[in-house]
């Protein structure tokens, strides 16, 4: 016959406490995941903050080696979400060159966004400072500009047969 021993106090209180932390881990990465799907949006306060970065040679020079470094390898080295990394994670990259998309983004909120992070994409307020951060944010819209320079819309005289 099997014997049971005796099973101390603290030890059934250890056992609840770390099913608790793995019942809450669980819940917060399904919150999290849930959350993945919804549109990003950064708070109004943080879309007001302008840009104390002055857009020139030095801060652009400065925004694409940090966007080569941390960001490329997911929104690709154009800005168009198609990096490497970036086209094999569920949730893909914003593509920076969607004039749509980046119409709705203001400088305000592309920051606070590098620096909060979401799903796979981490959170950069740690990692690079704040001038860094609006750098990135400089050399983003510079990204947007390129694209729709090298892709300008067809005129209607083009398009229309006489």
């Amino acid at each position: 016959m099997t014997q049971w021993r005796k099973v101390s106090p603290q030890w059934v209180v250890g056992a609840f406490g770390i099913l608790a932390v793995l019942a809450s881990s669980a819940f917060v990465v399904h919150v999290a995941a849930a959350d993945d799907d919804k549109p990003w949006v950064a708070p109004e306060e943080a879309r007001q903050v302008k840009n104390p970065i002055p857009v020139n040679p030095e801060s652009l020079a400065a925004g694409t080696q940090l966007f080569h470094e941390n960001c490329a390898p997911c929104h690709g080295d154009t800005g168009k979400g198609d990096g490497d990394t970036g086209k094999i994670i569920k949730k893909k990259p914003a593509n920076f060159t969607d004039e749509k998309l980046m119409s709705l983004e203001t400088d305000g909120s592309l920051f606070w966004k590098i620096g909060e992070g979401r799903g796979p994409m981490p959170s950069w307020k740690d990692e690079l400072s704040d001038k860094e951060r609006w750098q990135l944010v400089n050399y983003i819209r510079k990204l947007g500009k390129d694209a729709a320079a090298a892709n300008p819309p067809a005129s209607k005289d083009k398009d229309e047969k006489h």
